[in-house]
């Protein structure tokens, strides 16, 4: 099967065009789109030039976000089907959902309780369920961020997914602490959404803002980040409540309560906000991070960087198409 790049609906192999929206549909036997394997191709003047003066819509930003959700129920049928897991226990459900999008790496050493690199998602199998559940969720966000980002460029670039494009995009949510500290703000606002009032956590977001912040001098940079964030979440929480449902947010709360002993405490809530962006906004924020990006690529030091990020990515991707 083929997915539309347009408006993600599913189309036969053989078609041209969308059945839906007619759209080319960009496969190999119909229509060579370009793919960048060099990052020399990808930091043209010309792909500077597209980021700079983009047309991109809320129409197209949304038919990612369709796409997006549409790729991950495509995947967990898939999931489902296999039999590959059990879905007797919330926590079996929300690793199936996660899984429907990244593989998952189950870790057993060091401090931190789960992580997110190179679309691999990595949770210590030493943390209760509702742990594991919260730490799922929010490394999830991650990379349905790194997802929204892919294919923006895929879209405004006219080009397939590959290694370098998605190396690319990591070094953009990486390379400042501006992306990293939006990044943060946005998974613990998704994971706030779907673990019960009083569990919330901004424990990354916080050590990312204490690491490179003065919070007296850029509150306004922070505040920025926060909306920034936040808005990315909002979107974000609508794609992951078509798969997590009010049954399965009961099944969450029950797991809590056995879990944990203690009561909730509320001190964390008080990061959350209420304010997003217009869409407009959102998406000159989107483009702005990728013109700061580029610009930094362009730099003698990042090509380092970039490639270990590139090699990181083939060594992961290489791994799940093994898998599959």
């Amino acid at each position: 099967m083929v997915f539309c790049y347009k408006c993600g609906s599913e189309n036969n192999y053989e078609d041209e065009v969308c059945s839906k929206c007619n759209a080319p549909l960009f496969n190999k036997k119909n229509l060579k789109l370009k793919r960048y394997s060099l990052f020399e191709e990808i930091l043209s003047d010309e792909n500077l030039k597209i980021l700079q003066n983009h047309n991109f819509t809320e129409d197209d930003y949304n038919t990612i976000l369709e796409n997006i959700e549409e790729m991950g129920h495509y995947n967990l049928d898939k999931i489902t089907q296999s039999g590959q897991y059990s879905f007797n226990t919330i926590l079996s459900k929300i690793a199936a959902i996660t899984a429907a999008y990244a593989p998952i790496n189950y870790k057993s050493r060091g401090a931190e309780l789960g992580s997110y690199a190179f679309n691999l998602i990595n949770v210590d199998d030493r943390l209760d369920s509702a742990n594991q559940i919260a730490t799922l969720i929010h490394e999830l966000t991650h990379h349905l961020v790194s997802e929204i980002f892919e294919q923006i460029l895929m879209y405004v670039w006219e080009v397939e997914k590959s290694d370098a494009i998605e190396a690319f995009v990591f070094f953009s949510l990486t390379c400042n602490p501006i992306p990293m500290l939006v990044n943060e703000y946005c998974a613990h606002s998704v994971e706030g959404r779907f673990v019960p009032h009083g569990y919330q956590n901004y424990g990354s977001f916080n050590n990312v803002l204490a690491q490179n912040f003065d919070i007296e001098k850029d509150i306004e940079m922070v505040v920025h980040c926060s909306i920034y964030g936040n808005t990315l979440a909002n979107d974000l929480t609508n794609v992951m409540e078509s798969f997590i449902n009010e049954n399965l947010r009961d099944e969450i709360k029950k797991q809590f309560k056995k879990d944990f002993q203690y009561p909730p405490k509320y001190d964390q809530i008080l990061f959350e906000r209420k304010e997003i962006m217009a869409p407009e906004s959102l998406i000159e924020c989107i483009f702005t991070t990728l013109i700061v990006a580029f610009t930094l690529a362009r730099e003698k030091d990042a090509r380092e960087i970039l490639d270990a990020f590139e090699n990181n990515y083939k060594e992961i991707n290489q791994m799940q198409r093994t898998f599959d």
